[in-house]
């Protein structure tokens, strides 16, 4: 059981992320789903590693949640139209890039995977961040964040993917390259 308990977390995201596309606005029951939500985002790793059940499974299933939940996040945001353009094109642009990182890596070692970036966690965090900026009127802020951390990401990703002399899905960091 102890050995499961970081997919059970993971996708218990999964199925609260499927909940929160039944919302048609950011309430405070929303918010509170979302917040748990990122919790379990938090803590579904640490424990993976902490029982020594790190999985192929285990990084779909936190992917899975991460990309249920945000693209819930954003149907509300777009049919609010609270996205502006320039946010979307920027940030579907670094999404491309991020993915695109994948295929260099099926290229390079058979094996298709998304980098867990540095900035790709600080990209999260602000992703995370849009309800409750929209909730301060900083979204604006959050938006420019986003998208910047997006970019990085994108180019951290593919650097990192183009540099590596061999598969490894622990290096998160392009300062991380230099040691191997």
């Amino acid at each position: 059981m102890k050995k499961q308990l970081a997919n059970i977390v993971s996708s218990s995201r999964i199925l609260m992320g499927i909940a929160l596309y039944f919302f048609s606005s950011v309430t405070g029951f929303f918010l509170a789903l979302y917040t748990l939500c990122g919790f379990t985002d938090l803590i579904d790793g640490p424990i993976a590693r902490k029982t020594n059940s790190t999985s192929e499974v285990g990084a779909f299933l936190d992917t899975a949640g991460d990309v249920i939940t945000y693209v819930a996040l954003a149907k509300i945001l777009l049919a609010a139209h609270m996205v502006p353009v320039w946010v979307l094109i920027w940030f579907v642009t670094s999404a491309v890039g991020i993915v695109a990182s994948g295929f260099v890596a099926k290229k390079r070692f058979g094996k298709f995977y998304i980098v867990h970036s540095l900035f790709g966690k600080i990209m999260g965090f602000f992703a995370f961040a849009l309800p409750f900026a929209l909730y301060y009127n900083i979204i604006f802020l959050c938006y420019c964040a986003l998208c910047t951390s997006a970019t990085i990401s994108a180019v951290e990703s593919n650097v990192i993917q183009l540099k590596l002399k061999e598969f490894n899905p622990d290096v998160m960091a392009i300062h991380q390259l230099k040691k191997q």
